[in-house]
């Protein structure tokens, strides 16, 4: 995930994103995306849910809450467009190619200028659409970086099963591991059962990714620790 600095724009709309997907169920399907275009902020999204969110309200609880930041980007009057989408049909994720470090937040250049700046994953995006993967991703590689002696890794996740009842998953990195002995510790250490990961995720607040970095992640535990072995 990419470090987010305070008392910036790209804090703001990550923050905001989360902020109102807190206010949906967990249980739900939903992408939340803010793009502030300086004058107005415009909220983009979708969701299984049939509960229409009062964006009033839901403005003035972020500025009582979030006052300091909004007076440093000098917002403190904000003027929204609403154009989130209800009761859509939003399968959950079944692939998803993602990145993971050894350091869960990692810095990535900016851009010089930016006329709008707009939220990114997995900011805004419930459990199943996307943020489980990652956070597995994370969990799985939590446990290997070590053995693998990379810092980062390139793991395809896909539900889909071949031939031999595996798991059709690819891995990238650059470890002197070759990537079939790593494809095979991943599938003999982990069931890769994101249903059962998810509901492990429910009680977890989202938006800690954000306010709180240093907050022990329940995705970061490592209790497969003593089953990584490669021989």
């Amino acid at each position: 995930m990419r470090k987010l600095e305070k008392n910036t724009r790209r804090y703001f709309v990550n923050l905001f994103a989360d902020f109102i997907l807190s206010k949906l169920e967990k249980t739900e399907n939903t992408i939340i995306q803010v793009t502030d275009c300086e004058n107005f902020v415009i909220v983009n999204g979708q969701t299984t849910s049939k509960t229409v969110l009062d964006l009033s309200s839901i403005k003035q609880e972020f500025c009582d809450s979030f006052g300091d930041l909004l007076k440093s980007l000098n917002m403190e009057d904000i003027n929204i467009l609403d154009i989130i989408r209800y009761d859509q049909e939003i399968p959950p994720y079944q692939k998803s190619l993602v990145s993971v470090n050894k350091n869960l937040y990692v810095e990535e250049y900016e851009p010089v200028i930016e006329l709008s700046v707009t939220s990114e994953f997995p900011y805004g995006h419930s459990l199943n659409c996307g943020r489980s993967i990652l956070y597995y991703s994370h969990y799985m590689f939590n446990h290997m970086y070590s053995l693998l002696g990379v810092n980062e890794l390139h793991f395809k996740y896909t539900t889909k099963i071949d031939e031999n009842e595996d798991y059709k998953i690819n891995i990238i990195s650059e470890s002197h591991i070759p990537k079939e002995k790593i494809k095979s510790l991943v599938l003999d250490v982990f069931d890769m059962d994101l249903t059962e990961f998810t509901e492990r995720m429910i009680t977890y607040n989202l938006i800690d990714d954000i306010l709180d970095p240093s907050l022990d992640k329940p995705y970061l535990v490592q209790d497969r620790l003593k089953d990584v072995i490669l021989l």
